[in-house]
């Protein structure tokens, strides 16, 4: 893994913006909603001082990262989004965007709810202030909103190159995207980026006329509904402890929830939705499902919505179960897979361990060979051995739900290969309730209840949905499954099987959703008991590829 390069952080006044290091500006926050922006903009907390990321440093290329952000007339802050032209800096400003927040804004004395845009610049070293020979430096930015956004080119935001021409004064004497947009779409780019500003670029210490390509952010405009919509704020902020298990072990780990939240501003559901450390995802599940809140409204009235929180695990020094460590020569590979610095996980699955195999105490292992896109998606699986079929599809549909930040080769995205090894046993894939459920349906099969005999429905509070199979993606569009699970009386779903399937990887997949699956805890007659279940599932692949399947709940 690499390590930041810290700058100097040398405060600057600039054109209301504050230089923070030789190449990192962070720019006051812009207004963000339709209505007139207020006397009293919000204010940060304290100085934001991200750190230049060394994987960029061969990169000689603008870069920024936007910052949406709701900040409540109470002062709590939602990030709303965070956007980049580059991956590493939109890791960077999130690892220093932790703990900081703003103010609220004011309007006629009194805080009201905000909506803002905080750019933080990059510029690479050849724009430096002080050199003689300088490209053009990025200093103002403003949010490019176009009615048909261009596809997304970093996974993460959509973006359209654009090629500035500039004056000796540094003044944009054209802008034109390097990829046709529709005429809509280039008037409002050129009315947007009339309010950017360069300085110039320079030669032996004078400023001259220069051209510069800035890869631009493009996001929707801003519908009036969006003006009515008050979003959710929360009211209780369940805190998240580190799990005493893992205490001494120096684990990092960063979960992201997503929440349902209903007109009474309780949290209905809540499912992963990424997690690169799966030990924390228990813990982050848990806090999430007791946060309230003031419920979002449109108009006035009480609306239904989804809501992100992210969970950070954190002890000092400590480093992410999950993390690459790619090394080895490149030379073999075809030039558009060779890259400087690794991809980065950002989420990972644990495999289920296939029912027959565990309950028949089978040991193994799979290796894989996964290819890994310039977005960071898992586009391809490729099985290079496995003891026992059984284990290679199992690692196969838990890989499919792997995200990446993208692999850098001279600081830009590219593809690139990966080998995984698996280990199937009870020490790498230990689990005491899936032991415990074995022995109980091995002595005592009577005492798992069917969904039938329950007090209520199962009650979902956690269900990630299967992926369809990147392997069949070319021979089929529409597969199915029936699986099998238990829920044990803590309302953890365990030995998920697959009864029946049109395609067996149809069935790893879906075993692989409903083993991360988390109910209300079963009951009969008021008393947790353990209960069996079967649920089908119907896959359809709809564009864009990797679409998700649309599981059916549960019924009794």
């Amino acid at each position: 893994m690499t390590t930041p390069i810290r700058l100097a952080s040398l405060l600057m006044m600039l054109a209301g913006s504050r230089l923070l290091a030789q190449d990192v500006t962070v720019l006051n926050p812009l207004w963000f909603r339709l209505e007139p922006q207020p006397e009293v903009m919000p204010k940060p907390s304290s100085r934001l001082n991200p750190d230049y990321p060394d994987e960029l440093l061969k990169l000689d290329e603008i870069g920024y990262v936007a910052l949406d952000r709701i900040v409540f007339g109470t002062g709590e802050n939602l990030l709303n989004a965070t956007q980049a032209t580059h991956i590493p800096l939109r890791r960077a400003v999130e690892e220093e965007v932790r703990g900081w927040s703003l103010s609220a804004a004011k309007r006629e004395g009194h805080p009201i709810d905000a909506r803002v845009w905080l750019p933080v610049i990059f510029n690479p070293k050849s724009a430096a202030k002080r050199n003689p020979n300088a490209t053009p430096r990025l200093l103002e930015v403003a949010p490019v909103l176009l009615p048909n956004i261009p596809a997304a080119a970093a996974g993460f935001s959509s973006l359209l190159r654009v090629r500035f021409s500039l004056d000796e004064t540094g003044t944009i004497v054209s802008a034109e995207p390097e990829t046709k947009v529709t005429r809509a779409s280039g008037d409002a780019l050129l009315a947007a980026l009339k309010k950017w500003r360069f300085a110039p670029a320079r030669q032996n210490g004078q400023p001259v006329a220069a051209s510069v390509v800035v890869p631009v952010i493009c996001q929707l405009p801003l519908r009036a509904t969006e003006s009515a919509v008050v979003q959710a704020r929360a009211i209780n902020r369940e805190p998240v402890e580190y799990p005493r298990a893992l205490r001494g072990s120096g684990l990092r780990g960063e979960v992201k929830v997503t929440c349902d939240i209903d007109t009474e501003g309780k949290v209905t559901a809540v499912v992963i939705e990424s997690s690169n450390s799966p030990p924390f995802e228990a813990p982050a599940l848990q806090a999430a499902r007791k946060w309230t809140f003031h419920p979002a409204t449109r108009d006035g009235k009480p609306i239904k919505t989804r809501q992100t929180i992210d969970y950070a695990f954190h002890p000092d020094g400590g480093e992410e179960a999950y993390r690459v460590d790619q090394h080895g020569d490149m030379s073999k590979l075809p030039p558009e897979l060779r890259f400087d610095t690794p991809p980065k996980i950002r989420s990972v699955l644990v495999p289920v361990y296939p029912y027959a195999l565990r309950r028949d105490g089978i040991e193994g292992a799979a290796k894989v060979t996964i290819l890994i896109d310039r977005l960071g998606h898992v586009a391809a699986v490729k099985i290079r051995q496995a003891d026992r079929p059984e284990f290679g599809l199992a690692l196969a549909a838990a890989l499919e739900g792997f995200a990446f930040d993208a692999a850098l080769k001279d600081g830009k995205p590219v593809a690139n290969l990966m080998n995984y090894e698996q280990k199937f046993d009870t020490l790498w894939l230990r689990n005491e309730a899936a032991a415990r459920l074995l022995g109980l349906e091995r002595k005592h099969p009577e005492r798992i209840v069917e969904l039938t005999a329950l007090d209520t429905p199962l009650k979902p509070l956690s269900r990630r949905q299967p992926i369809f199979p990147h392997a069949l993606m070319d021979t089929t569009k529409h597969g199915e499954a029936l699986i099998e699970f238990i829920v044990d009386d803590d309302g953890g779903v365990q030995l998920p099987r697959a009864i029946s399937a049109s395609a067996e990887e149809f069935g790893f997949a879906a075993v692989q959703a409903v083993g991360t699956w988390l109910f209300e805890p079963p009951t009969v007659a008021g008393k947790p008991v353990v209960a069996r279940g079967r649920i089908p599932f119907i896959f359809n692949l709809s564009p864009p590829p990797g679409a998700k399947a649309a599981p059916t709940p549960p019924k009794p």
